[in-house]
Formats: C-alpha cells, structure tokens, sequence
C-alpha cells in the first residue's frame, strides 16, 4: 500500500522536475519504479511535512536552508545503503562529499535569506540528481576517478578512536589499522597515477576495506547481529562455491580455513587475550575477502 509520505516525497520529485535528464534516460526502463523508488528515499529524508506543511521550494522562498536540515538523515541513508550492499563504498563517500558541496552552495546563496529563481533552479537540479544517484546506486560515469581511500580516512580514525576508547579494540591494534591504513592510501595513490581507477583497481581497493572495516568491528551487515567467528568460518565455506577461485585455490583456502577454525574452538574454551582475538579477526578476514564473502 503507498503512503500519504510516499506520495508527497513523489509528487515534490515530480514537481522539482527531479533530475529530468536522468528520468527521461530511465524512462524505457521502467520509470515508475524509479520515480517509486526516488519518492521512497525523499519520504524517508524529509517525512510528511512534504505536501502537507511546507516543501523544499516554500522552505527557500522563505529563506530557510532544508538541504543543510536534512544532512545528517541524507549521510545517515548513505550508510544503510552501504551496509545493505545497495551502494559501495566509492559511491557511498562521493555522494556525501557532493552533497556536502551542494550545501555549501545553498548555504551561500542563502545567506542573504533570498534564492533568486536561478539559483533554485541549480539548487534542484543538483539535488535531483544526487537522488537519482542513490535510487540508481551508481554514478552514470561510473565513478572510477575519486579517492576513496584517501577521503574516508579520517571517518576510519574516528572509528578507531572510539573502539579504542571503549576497550572494543587494543590499542596496539588500533595503531597497527590506522598503519594499514595508511598503506592502503598510499596503494590507492599508486592505482590514480593516470588520473583514473578501473574497475578491478577499485574492487581490489572496496575488497581491502571490507578486510579493514573487519578488524574493527563496528559495521553491522545483514541483521545486524554480531557474528562469531566459527559461524563467519562457516559462510567462507558456504561462500566457495560461488568465489570464482580455481580448484587449488579453493584447496589451500580449506586448509587456512581448518586451521583457523580450531584456533577459534580453542579460544571458545579459553579467555584469548584482546590482541589474540584481533589476530583471529584478521585471518578471518582475509579468508572473508579471498572468498568474496557478502556479509
């Protein structure tokens, strides 16, 4: 059943002329779906004052600022959209980085509490077509140039801090990460020397940050639920025959795979110490991203 807040956030996408180039691109592929799915996403950012008490175009005719209001609901969406896989990572920072420029623009065209009919139109035209982005899950010009890496590393610091303040992490993991890190980035620069990442340079690049965002541990995939280590060694198994790696591959990585799995039934017996536990985490996530595991 559609609700009053779908049909609101759809009728101000329609009324915006939301992204109309894109629309129209996607119109032979099932536009109703897409306009569906664009009004889904600007319900759940703006809720069902859209269509019932104000909307964007009244809130800037009243010199007010509601792509700045409504950051931290589009940031905090982008980050579902990652956990759910519906978005990688790359996508995921370069739609935050634009947004965060296109509240800056607003903010400067705002600051005399006017916004001249031109620059609404800008306005709506960027918005628009940053929604259509995260309905569509990928930039259309594939989005294989942007640093990565290298943007969302104080986010991953933060990240670390937080764990290594709330015992989550030992500290000398937490150092050995922001090094690893580090490494990455540096990796990264390498594969942006010609000025552009392939599609295997960034799949490597999203395969070690799921390696990473592993070890530390605060990422909820699927559920939500925390899994054990014996029952991640379990979905390495079950991920094998869908990986892609040859017969030998798949060998040794059973091999690994025993190994670590009676390392874990020997700390399920014992109290691991917190650097033992982070080795385990590790090796499990290695296997993890070998196997292209989905968690």
């Amino acid at each position: 059943m559609t609700s009053i807040r779908t049909l609101s956030a759809a009728t101000l996408a329609l009324s915006l002329t939301v992204a109309p180039a894109a629309l129209a691109q996607s119109s032979s592929q099932g536009s109703t779906e897409q306009q569906e799915r664009i009004g889904a996403i600007l319900g759940a950012l703006f809720g069902d004052r859209i269509g019932v008490t104000t909307s964007v175009e009244s809130q800037w005719a009243a010199g007010l600022t509601p792509l700045r209001t409504q950051q931290s609901q589009f940031d905090s969406r982008v980050d579902a959209d990652i956990r759910a896989r519906a978005l990688d990572q790359a996508t995921g920072l370069r739609l935050k980085r634009d947004y965060a420029a296109l509240v800056e623009l607003e903010t400067r065209y705002g600051a005399d509490r006017r916004f001249t009919d031109q620059e609404r139109a800008e306005l709506t035209q960027r918005y628009g077509a940053l929604t259509q982005v995260l309905a569509d899950g990928q930039y259309s010009d594939g989005g294989y140039n942007t640093a990565m890496v290298a943007d969302g590393r104080a986010a991953f610091d933060r990240r670390l801090d937080a764990a290594v303040a709330a015992r989550r992490l030992p500290r000398t993991e937490g150092t050995r990460l922001k090094s690893d890190y580090a490494q990455l980035v540096q990796i990264e620069q390498g594969y942006l020397r010609d000025g552009q990442l392939t599609a295997n340079e960034r799949a490597d690049l999203e395969a070690r940050l799921d390696q990473l965002d592993a070890r530390v541990g605060d990422v909820a995939y699927g559920n939500g639920a925390v899994q054990t280590p014996r029952a991640r060694l379990d979905n390495v198994l079950r991920a094998l025959p869908s990986s892609g790696l040859s017969a030998s591959a798949q060998a040794q990585l059973r091999i690994e795979h025993e190994d670590l799995n009676r390392l874990a039934a020997a700390y399920e017996r014992v109290s691991p110490t917190a650097e033992e536990r982070a080795y385990l985490d590790r090796r499990i996530g290695q296997l993890e991203t070998t196997a292209r595991v989905r968690r």
